[in-house]
């Protein structure tokens, strides 16, 4: 088949910056599908303004400048530029040469990642010419122009009128999608609630880990519990609340090893929250490297957190998980068997904690269940995406 994936970003050689998992999901699924025959164009935004191709693993990437005031992946503007931003991307047009991309690629399906930049009239461009379209959900794009639902430091339980004010037109063109495909459950249903894809096929279609994830073997785990974090700082991640939590016990129980950029005043800021417990930043450090310096993986997400990647890989590290009630983490593993479900506040992660560090076999006990787990993995998502794309390729035009 012949398959357009558009997604805001694609890492390559030419601009392999990754803002976030979607962007790295999208080009296993490409390299995948190419690899069992078929035929993949992505387009993304490119970061430069400079309208190229490029090839990368057998997969066509189109880059495409932004019809916009500034790329969405740059230095933070003011208040006044960021509200002209998403009135731009929420009522104007995509940029024009897509159209182009599609009449000269004819792609049977054209399927939708992350859109934030490259806006949701592409929907409209591909039913102009008769496409289908499958989209996936691996944010807030069309409810949220944040995209992520949060606001201040709490999840939002709700559309707010600003933002339902600024995600009119993609809540509108999201009538144009043939099929959605949520990451999680909890995700695909916040969109249904909202009154978004009623015509749509409606299916949920988990992430998987990377393939380059390795089982890390654990012994018993000692005092102090190293307890590991990887991704970014920023507020929805929850990263003040695990450090808060770990503050609330004892000197010498828990070890809190700390993977990703953080900037200096934020490390400070942490290590005031828990200035008895051991803080490990340890920046960037391969996944591999990472799982074996710790005994269990937290997600301790404040936000309504569609599919973490990071929590998959943990898993298929042979890493035990603590994650938060929020999206789609409690659906991503077996509570009490392969992690722990916790409650997003202070007290319950510490508690939980505190329980581990009381009872390492529990940690052990999980480690052992996942090596025995088999856990799907990329040719069962791209086999799932791959009859979806038949589907749809059999409706008429």
């Amino acid at each position: 088949m012949r398959i357009a994936l558009f997604n805001a970003l694609y890492p390559t050689p030419l601009q392999p910056k990754i803002f976030g998992g979607a962007e790295v999901l999208v080009r296993q699924i490409a390299e995948r599908l190419v690899a069992q025959g078929d035929e993949v164009t992505v387009v993304r935004l490119s970061l430069d303004g400079i309208r190229q191709t490029e090839e990368a693993n057998g997969v066509r990437v189109e880059f495409v400048p932004i019809r916009n005031l500034f790329t969405p992946f740059g230095p933070r503007h003011n208040t006044l530029a960021h509200l002209a931003w998403h009135v731009i991307d929420d009522w104007f047009v995509a940029p024009g040469e897509i159209a182009g991309i599609l009449d000269g690629f004819r792609p049977q399906v054209v399927h939708s990642h992350t859109l934030n930049g490259l806006n949701a009239h592409i929907w409209q461009l591909a039913r102009d010419r008769g496409v289908p379209v499958v989209h996936t959900l691996h944010d807030y794009y069309l409810v949220c122009p944040r995209c992520s639902r949060f606001k201040g430091e709490a999840s939002c339980a709700a559309t707010c009128g600003s933002c339902a004010a600024l995600t009119v037109r993609r809540r509108q063109r999201a009538g144009l999608v043939n099929a959605v495909v949520g990451v999680s459950q909890r995700t695909l249903d916040i969109h249904l609630d909202a009154g978004l894809f009623a015509d749509a096929a409606c299916h949920v279609i988990r992430n998987v880990p990377n393939p380059d994830i390795t089982f890390v073997p654990m012994d018993l785990p000692g005092r102090p519990l190293r307890v590991g974090y990887l991704g970014r700082f920023s507020p929805e991640k929850g990263v003040r609340l695990l450090v808060e939590a770990a503050g609330r016990l004892p000197p010498g129980t828990v070890k809190l090893v700390l993977a990703g950029n953080v900037f200096q005043e934020e490390r400070a800021a942490l290590a005031a929250l828990a200035p008895q417990i051991e803080l490990d930043f340890v920046g960037f450090v391969a996944p591999k490297d990472f799982y074996a310096q710790v005994d269990v993986a937290a997600v301790p997400s404040i936000w309504e957190e569609p599919g973490a990647l990071v929590l998959l890989d943990a898993l298929a590290a042979g890493r035990p998980v603590l994650a938060t009630a929020f999206g789609g983490l409690p659906e991503m593993f077996e509570d009490g068997l392969t992690g722990w479900t916790v409650q997003p506040d202070a007290e319950s992660l510490a508690g939980t904690i505190g329980r581990l560090v009381d009872t390492p076999a529990l940690v052990l006990d999980a480690h052992r269940r996942l090596a025995a787990h088999r856990s799907r993995n990329l040719g069962d998502m791209v086999a799932s995406y791959s009859q979806i794309y038949r589907d749809l390729a059999r409706l008429p035009a």
